[in-house]
């Protein structure tokens, strides 16, 4: 049986972004590259939060394992490279039978948009124009 729009050659996922504690869900690709899925993961937060300029920089997975004890406990693995998330992806095979990869994702604003949004201070020439500039003489005589 096929399901329209149905990739077998994906995997569902849930992100969750600046440890925060709501998934988002999305199905990733078996092949992607890090590069490939931080840009996923861009485009899912500006789908989420259009005005947000914050860019992923970090994704790390979160591996269940369970200890000789039988108790369950997430252990992280930061992905850095391209054989990291193809670890990822046959750790997740062989430990998980059910459920969604799940990932930590770390938003920052770059450095264009952390200028762009501060004041530039100015010097005392710029605020000496200014000062000059904004004092008009006004004469009687033109009312």
């Amino acid at each position: 049986m096929e399901f329209p729009g149905f990739d077998p050659n994906t995997k569902l996922a849930a992100v969750y972004y600046n440890g925060g504690t709501r998934p988002h869900l999305f199905r990733i690709c078996n092949d992607v590259t890090l590069f490939g899925l931080k840009d996923e993961l861009d485009q899912l937060n500006r789908q989420l939060n259009h005005r947000d300029t914050r860019r992923v920089v970090g994704v790390e997975y979160r591996c269940l394992l369970s200890d000789s004890t039988g108790s369950l406990h997430f252990s992280r693995m930061k992905l850095t490279n391209n054989d990291d998330v193809r670890t990822m992806f046959s750790v997740f095979g062989q430990h998980n039978t059910r459920g969604p990869i799940e990932l930590d994702a770390s938003l920052v604003r770059s450095v264009e948009e952390i200028l762009k949004s501060l004041h530039q201070p100015m010097n005392y020439e710029e605020i000496r124009a200014l000062l000059e500039g904004s004092v008009e003489e006004v004469s009687l005589d033109d009312l």
